[in-house]
């Protein structure tokens, strides 16, 4: 069974769709909280990132509705709850998000596959395969006409419905979506950045799967080392990359290394649960 690791499933590369200060003016107190929560989540910081969205969110009360500010602020929430499993805290404002920018906005706009990107990622986690496709295949098309197939945003949502075609088990169908958005990653500048490291795990994991293990090793060792060039040896990304290149080996008979990698991981773990209970 197919199950998407933190860090899988991608936001879209964010433009700003709101206008904020302007420049030299004094930030507001919305802009200062949504600003800090937003660097927060990006960061991995997510229960920093829930406290200052949910602070934002606050502001926005004097806002009225159809300011679009409302909605940019429930979308990022929305993304602050979806990855720490609140899932049922996250789909209200995902879906009232997606309804004001529609509205606000049209139906094909950038703020508007933003939201589409939202709410699929919240029905992929919530198992809800079959609406989660469709949501994704629209937003797909509106960046694909906006931006052109090559964008790297092209590429995040090519991940993102590879894995929920990776989930129905339409495994060539998968591999299909998961190479093509590898290929627009490789293209791009500095292709080793920990936007590549998603998509060699997920395909690897999709190999693992089907019973492919040798085809998954070194898309795991890949993997693994951009995320720890990118995001350091004691990153949770880390350690779901160390647990899934160990299985993998495990499954080749490798067992010394597979072991030595699994004492990693665990001790990985130990130590990020200690560091987060003196928060």
């Amino acid at each position: 069974m197919y199950l998407p690791v933190l860090g899988s499933i991608a936001c879209l590369a964010v433009v700003p769709a709101v206008a904020l200060a302007q420049e030299g003016s004094k930030p507001s107190a919305w802009q200062k909280a949504h600003e800090a929560g937003w660097k927060a989540y990006q960061e991995g910081r997510i229960t920093e990132a829930e406290t200052q969205l949910r602070a934002a969110a606050k502001e926005t009360r004097a806002f009225g509705a159809r300011d679009p500010r409302v909605a940019t602020t429930l979308d990022h929430l929305a993304w602050a709850f979806i990855v720490q499993g609140k899932l049922d805290e996250a789909d209200p404002l995902a879906r009232w998000a997606l309804g004001s920018r529609e509205r606000l906005f049209g139906k094909e706009d950038h703020a508007v596959a933003e939201s589409l990107n939202t709410l699929a990622s919240l029905r992929d986690a919530q198992g809800r395969f079959d609406e989660a496709e469709p949501l994704y295949r629209r937003c797909l098309a509106i960046e694909e006409k906006a931006k052109g197939a090559d964008h790297p945003n092209v590429a995040a949502l090519l991940d993102n419905l590879a894995t929920v075609q990776h989930a129905r088990r339409r495994f060539d169908e998968a591999e299909k979506t998961y190479r093509r958005a590898l290929a627009i990653r490789e293209k791009a500048p500095g292709p080793e950045d920990r936007d590549l490291a998603p998509t060699l795990h997920n395909l690897a994991t999709l190999h693992l799967d089907r019973g492919h293990h040798a085809e998954a090793e070194p898309l795991y060792r890949r993997a693994l080392a951009i995320r720890e060039k990118a995001l350091g040896a004691e990153h949770p990304e880390v350690v779901a990359s160390l647990d899934a290149l160990a299985r993998t080996l495990l499954a080749l008979g490798k067992y010394d290394e597979a072991d030595r990698l699994e004492a990693r991981a665990r001790a990985l773990r130990t130590k990020l649960a200690r560091a987060d209970d003196a928060r």
